[in-house]
């Protein structure tokens, strides 16, 4: 499902529930990524990412091509489109399923 085999889920943590009011959040914006390592037999934890949102675009799939980029290589997710039609970057967000494209 996921390259590499390491699955993440993200959950941002911060006021406000709104997927479209990602780029509205405060600035910098902490991300508690659900991650998974079957090569290493544990058990899933969340980890922790800060992030400038005054740096990277307005959409959630930003900020995590921005960790990917920038701060940990090692996190991988799905994506395709960016305009919300193909569903590739499906994830859990605020605890609700969305697209982090939109």
């Amino acid at each position: 499902m996921l390259a590499h085999s390491v699955r993440s889920l993200l959950t941002p943590r911060a006021a406000g529930s709104a997927v479209r009011g990602f780029s509205a959040m405060a600035s910098p914006q902490k991300f508690a990524i659900y991650r998974y390592d079957p090569d290493q037999q544990a058990k899933p934890f969340l980890q922790e990412y800060t992030i400038d949102l005054k740096t990277c675009g307005p959409m959630i799939l930003d900020a995590l091509i921005k960790v990917k980029d920038e701060v940990d290589p090692t996190l991988t997710f799905r994506r395709s489109c960016r305009e919300g039609i193909c569903g590739s970057c499906a994830m859990n967000i605020n605890v609700k399923n969305g697209l982090a494209c939109l």
